[in-house]
């Protein structure tokens, strides 16, 4: 008896659960290791045993806790079997949600009631982000009519940014109050609008362009990032491209297509009567505008995870014109970067490791950067200091995102900065060039190869394991790795990072194990 006894305590320390034996007073008679760490006594069975539990519930202030001790008295009285309530927990560092479980004990064990607090943040947290997308899409859908219905329809069956934009103009030429609708797109090459995606009703002119120094309205929508309407034949600069859809009069609306600080063309509608373009269709076509855009973003962001053929190309940057880079110069040391992390409360962290004797001062330089919200130095290993900076946006690393790109690699030394990234063979690698350049002028491309993708079973597999990870399950396994917590002897202590995490050791732990379960898992069950 007494073995099983053992057994069975040492079993409910293995759990990730905080679990407590009460009797009928309320008083704890034992607790598992999670409860005690939780409480911040570690791994000291007898030190809560004694104390009441009731004692500890502010029935007069909490309401959560007054109907706790109302279900806990129900089952110890008999009137219930099980009885659970959800309940917040939250700190001035993050937000935390339980479930309370409680259930009766026999008659011929020890005790009244077992009590159980299982941390559900995860899934409340998920449920909180979807919630906050269904108002969002609600609040979406109540400004729209059946035309907004048809548009998304269409897009979200499109595959490609190409099927994209021939369905928001079919769809658009379907309307009895627009003649037609076109999509054109910025070439470069011969600083022109090009359509790439004509509606029926339409018929363009033959290699029909509009020049990008002009001041077609159009054009003026791509240049600017702003609605543009205009009558015809009275409008401004009419590019010679309007002049078949607009041959007996009406009017044009040049809607731009952007993602953040992406421009992807813009979307031309047109209209016999003039007056159709009121408020109301005006914000209607807007919302189509962006919708279509953010559509383009997301397709142009998976191309570079579904090709197996990529252009791998390397660009500089001057080191004063990046936060990381100027550290880098003013100190006279090398960054390396090591990934960003997007956290739930909305703050970006960057990696990096540098090779320096002085970190504070890394810390110093980089606190001082206007971009930088907080620099911290983690811990220092073999491969050097490691250090996180919160940043509004990661510089470099957004810019690539929005252009398809995926960053694979980030130097910062004191000549200047190196960045290695991918793109999909399809792409065009000058315009990302020329993207990077309207941010940081002095960016020059390096060198440029385009080659199969190898090892793509590996990449799905980290991809797989990343999307499993939370923001801080992965922000506690990167700094554990990187700080050198696996190595033997360690680099660094769980405490030192927990302390880095603003977390108890406990809490970053408990990241640390369950970021390690799920690594396993996708390995050994792969």
């Amino acid at each position: 008896m007494i073995q099983q006894d053992s057994l069975a305590r040492l079993t409910l320390d293995t759990l990730p659960f905080n679990i407590a034996v009460l009797d009928r007073e309320g008083t704890i008679l034992f607790t598992n290791r999670a409860w005690r760490e939780f409480a911040g006594i570690g791994g000291q069975p007898g030190e809560m045993v004694g104390t009441n539990y009731f004692d500890s519930m502010d029935v007069s202030t909490d309401e959560d806790a007054a109907r706790a001790l109302a279900g806990l008295e129900a089952v110890i009285e008999g009137e219930q079997d099980v009885f659970t309530l959800e309940y917040p927990c939250h700190s001035e560092a993050e937000k935390h949600w339980f479930l309370m479980r409680a259930a009766a004990l026999p008659e011929h064990e020890t005790g009244s009631v077992v009590v159980a607090h299982i941390d559900i943040t995860q899934r409340k947290l998920a449920e909180l982000r979807a919630r906050e997308k269904r108002r969002e899409l609600e609040h979406l859908m109540s400004r729209i009519d059946g035309l907004v219905h048809a548009v998304t329809e269409a897009v979200l069956q499109a595959n490609s940014r190409e099927e994209t934009e021939r369905a928001v103009c079919e769809r658009l030429a379907e309307v009895d109050a627009y003649t037609g609708a076109w999509v054109g797109r910025v070439d470069l090459r011969t600083e022109t609008l090009v359509p790439a995606a004509v509606g029926d009703g339409v018929a363009l002119p033959e290699n029909a362009t509009a020049d990008l120094d002009g001041s077609d309205p159009a054009v003026r929508a791509v240049r600017t990032g702003d609605l543009q309407v205009a009558d015809a034949p009275d409008g401004d600069g009419l590019a010679a491209v309007h002049r078949c859809a607009l041959s007996s009069g009406g009017a044009l609306a040049a809607f731009p297509l952007v993602y953040g600080d992406t421009e992807y063309g813009v979307l031309v509608v047109y209209a016999e009567d003039p007056n159709v373009f009121d408020e109301r269709e005006l914000a209607v076509l807007r919302v189509l505008a962006q919708f279509a855009s953010t559509a383009i973003n997301a397709i142009e962001g998976r191309r570079i995870l579904a090709t197996d053929r990529v252009i791998e190309m390397e660009v500089s940057m001057a080191a004063d014109e990046l936060f990381f880079g100027d550290v880098a110069r003013r100190l006279d040391c090398t960054l390396s970067y090591e990934g960003t992390l997007y956290e739930d409360d909305g703050s970006v962290v960057m990696l990096f490791v540098a090779e320096t004797a002085e970190p504070e001062r890394v810390v110093a330089a980089a606190e001082s950067a206007d971009r930088v919200g907080n620099a911290s130095h983690v811990s220092d290993g073999e491969s050097g200091s490691v250090f996180e900076f919160v940043v509004d946006s990661p510089p470099v690393v957004s810019a690539l995102a929005e252009r398809g790109a995926e960053t694979d690699a980030i130097t910062a030394s004191p000549t200047g900065v190196r960045v290695t990234l991918e793109l999909p063979a399809s792409a065009d690698p000058r315009t990302v060039v020329e993207h990077l350049a309207e941010r940081y002028p002095s960016t020059e491309l390096v060198a440029r190869r385009e080659h199969e993708r190898p090892e793509q079973t590996k990449r799905d597999l980290v991809a797989d394991i990343e999307e499993s990870l939370t923001a801080r399950q992965e922000l506690a396994i990167r700094k554990a790795y990187l700080g050198g917590f696996f190595d033997w002897p360690r680099d660094v202590s769980g405490e030192e990072l927990a302390e880095s995490m603003d977390i108890s050791p406990s809490t970053y732990h408990q990241h640390l194990r369950t970021a390690e379960r799920k690594v396993l898992a996708a390995v050994f069950e792969e």
